[in-house]
């Protein structure tokens, strides 16, 4: 098996769901290009529908949104499922408290498990009027005009932050202030900027000045740097060259990147240049010698979606890789420290797991094995990079939750010269 070649991949899923979200309570038809149509972002644009939204899909992964404005928003005639998408869930968390109408945000078996209070608590002591069960899905929204001028996120995630953003946008009097632990993605600020909306961001705190509309915007959306990680991970493992081209490449999303770099891995960026208010520019990967690394709690939020595979590579790695201040990872689509625990061991190699990290000693000969994913597609993924890269015999248990975030992944793997057989 010979990787190498160029290759596009798939808008990115962040960016995805915000175009999305944005545009629909945009004034006007907002165009956006190379959108992500993943399990995930397609619950987003449901559920805008549900809301009166008009959403026409056009070919090449594009869509046409007719933003009805911050109040032309429809009360739904049943319940709003996010599916597997806890983005989604998040961020409509803090638009849905501002409606004046009723709604009922659900998910699927899997998204009902993780972590509402983060957002929910913060908001119902600034007057919303929200109920959640035992601090999960479902949700419930009653119309309440409540207003704040600062609200604290004390978890690391921008999905929290960008909910407090979106309800932010109804303060039409006065300005409104965020405030986190560690500065986390971006997007959505960036992304509001584009739409008339000013931010400042003044160390760990955002303040979003009054606005009355969104204006629409015609958005192409750069490929996404967490699909792309595990092509990456192909291609420093078995490739003599390979290019992944026009990735998003924000600073809050390129931790992956700084961490293999301190492993020793053979890779750069070249065509670096802003669209769109995002940096975008073409990855450059060949086969590498990786070394161990150390990763500690300020790197992790940069990072969050590759951990499962970059906890593959750092079985492949000379050295020994510890990671700390990783608790964020237990509440992602599955616990993915616990996951990777598993997938590991039932290769029959070594991991030492605690509650907030992992420590790694390599490089480790993986045997043959079935991988439980737990529905996780970043775990899935990660067992076919190691079923192409280190031994046929590793085969994960599901393949179908791929999909929520990179439908084309068997597709763009044929591309650069990996077939997998399931």
């Amino acid at each position: 098996m010979k990787i190498k070649g160029s290759i596009n991949i798939i808008g990115d899923k962040s960016l995805s769901h915000r175009a999305v979200i944005l545009c629909s309570i945009a004034s006007g038809v907002s165009r956006i290009k190379n959108i992500l149509l993943s399990g995930d972002t397609k619950a987003t644009i449901q559920i805008f529908r549900q809301l009166g939204v008009e959403i026409n899909e056009i070919n090449n992964n594009e869509v046409e949104v007719h933003g009805v404005g911050l109040h032309g928003l429809r009360k739904p005639d049943g319940p709003l499922n996010a599916v597997n998408s806890g983005t989604t869930a998040r961020l409509l968390t803090g638009l849905l408290s501002k409606q004046n109408f009723k709604s009922e945000l659900i998910g699927s078996t899997q998204l009902i498990k993780r972590p509402m209070k983060r957002i929910v608590k913060p908001l119902i002591e600034k007057g919303a009027a929200i109920k959640d069960t035992n601090g999960k899905l479902p949700i419930t929204f009653e119309p309440k005009d409540y207003k704040f001028e600062n609200i604290y996120s004390d978890k690391p995630s921008a999905q929290v932050k960008s909910g407090f953003l979106i309800a932010s946008l109804y303060h039409n009097d006065f300005p409104t202030t965020i405030t986190e632990d560690l500065p986390t993605r971006d997007h959505t600020e960036r992304m509001l900027n584009l739409m008339g909306v000013n931010t400042v961001r003044l160390g760990n705190s955002i303040t979003v000045e009054p606005v009355s509309s969104l204006r629409s915007i015609d958005y192409t959306v750069p490929g996404d740097p967490s699909s792309a990680a595990f092509l990456i991970a192909l291609g420093l493992m078995k490739s003599k060259k390979l290019i992944i081209k026009d990735v998003l490449l924000n600073e809050r999303r390129i931790g992956f990147l700084k961490i293999l770099k301190r492993m020793n891995a053979k890779i750069s960026i070249e065509n670096l240049e802003v669209r769109d208010n995002e940096s975008v520019g073409d990855i450059h990967v060949s086969r590498s010698n990786l070394s161990s690394v150390k990763v500690d709690k300020e790197e992790v939020s940069d990072m969050v979606d590759e951990f499962p595979i970059l906890t593959l590579l750092a079985t492949q790695a000379k050295g020994v890789t510890t990671v700390s201040g990783a608790s964020e990872l237990r509440l992602k689509e599955s616990d993915r420290i616990k996951s990777m625990e598993n997938f590991i061991q039932s290769l029959g190699g070594n991991i030492e797991v605690n509650p907030e990290g992992f420590k790694v000693n390599g490089p480790q000969k993986l045997k043959s094995g079935q991988i439980k994913t737990f529905e996780d597609h970043r775990i899935a993924m990660t067992s076919v990079i190691a079923n192409l890269a280190i031994n046929k015999g590793i085969k994960p248990d599901n393949i179908n939750c791929i999909s929520d975030s990179y439908p084309s992944f068997f597709s763009d793997l044929k591309k650069i010269g990996a077939n997998y057989d399931s």
